[in-house]
């Protein structure tokens, strides 16, 4: 009824002394219709403050950390949904809410929340955060970096709303250097907001140890069907090269920890050219050979001829593993790079394991 306008406190007091045993949603709807009211702001900007901690916040992205529900009135989508209209109800700066409508944007599959109801309450709060937003962009736009012009754009409504451009590696200035954006336009500083992203990619050298950046991931290696641990990569650098011998299957287990709900996880494992991976779904397959089994989050494991590639639509926090079967295969020294798990649409949100040294030898010790 506050949504229409009727906007009552009637039981406010009763709601707000039994906050603590409702769920994040509730919690979420509770904060904002404190905020609505004006004798609960300390109330208000109290409970907002304790719910802000249940956000997982990135430079691009922001997502409600709320464990799996079963009623399909909690789900992630909702809470998502329900933290970015309280927070436009708060008036939040304009990047906090560009991060919760990324992080809203993210949950959809295949363009859609999964359900009516979800699908109704994302487009609700969408629709909430797009009447706050300010007349359709007009304004220019001047990128430079160490002084140097690189890129002009100008934005236009829905005609021209969003604009990339890349540097190769080799034209970018040496040592420490300003990127600065200018915005001009019709007024002093133009109408409309302008949202942007910077984001570095380059290729590690060598061996680099692993990276822990919102993901994590560990690369264990078994004797096919055994549990015995043969080697573990993870953060630390590898301190010696692994040797293995050629004609041998080894089970290939990596393991993903994630302490926030994500979304669209690509894993990527990188074969040295002296493993080869088994395709255990051939019915010539060997069936006395059996990698162990993935966890059920997993959505489906790809391979091929260089790289095993899996994807998870949605991981909540917690362990997952994946495991695939290889062959060693060919005598000789290779470099095994690490492992990887991004988010697929924010890939600075990754973890990676470390680099190592891979030697593989005939049973009469040549490499």
């Amino acid at each position: 009824m506050a949504d229409l306008g009727d906007v009552r406190n009637q039981y406010v007091p009763w709601l707000y002394g039994r906050r603590d045993s409702f769920d994040l949603t509730e919690q979420l709807k509770l904060a904002r219709h404190l905020t609505r009211l004006q004798d609960w702001q300390s109330e208000a900007n109290t409970f907002a403050t304790q719910l802000q901690e249940t956000i997982y916040e990135t430079g691009r992205t922001a997502t409600v950390s709320a464990p799996q529900q079963w009623s399909w009135l909690s789900s992630p989508t909702v809470a998502q949904a329900e933290a970015l209209q309280l927070f436009v109800a708060r008036k939040a700066k304009p990047e906090r809410l560009s991060r919760l409508v990324a992080g809203l944007l993210a949950q959809r599959q295949a363009g859609t929340w999964g359900s009516r109801y979800n699908n109704a309450q994302a487009l609700t709060a969408l629709v909430a955060y797009a009447q706050r937003l300010p007349a359709p962009a007009e304004f220019d736009v001047t990128v430079q970096l160490a002084g140097k012009t690189i890129a002009t754009r100008a934005f236009s409504g829905d005609k021209a709303a969003s604009a990339s451009f890349s540097i190769p590696m080799a034209d970018l200035p040496q040592g420490s250097s300003q990127l600065q954006l200018n915005k001009s336009g019709k007024n002093q500083s133009g109408n409309g907001e302008l949202h942007y992203l910077s984001a570095y990619r380059y290729r590690p050298k060598d061996n680099p140890p692993g990276r822990l950046n919102g993901l994590r991931i560990t690369r264990k290696l078994y004797p096919a069907n055994q549990s015995e641990v043969l080697h573990q990569l993870g953060l630390q650098p590898a301190k010696a090269p692994i040797k293995l011998p050629v004609g041998q299957v080894f089970d290939i287990a990596l393991e993903v920890i994630a302490d926030h709900p994500v979304d669209h996880v690509m894993i990527t494992d990188p074969l040295p050219a002296g493993l080869e991976a088994v395709d255990t779904s051939f019915q010539t397959s060997t069936q006395a050979l059996k990698a162990q089994p993935d966890s059920w989050q997993i959505d489906y494991q790809r391979i091929y001829r260089d790289r095993i590639l899996a994807y998870a639509t949605h991981l909540d926090p917690g362990v997952y593993n994946l495991h695939y079967l290889v062959r060693s295969v060919t005598p000789g020294k290779f470099l095994w790079p690490g492992a990887t798990a991004e988010l697929q649409y924010a890939p600075e949100e990754f973890g990676r394991t470390t680099a190592v040294s891979l030697e593989l030898s005939e049973a009469n010790g040549k490499v």
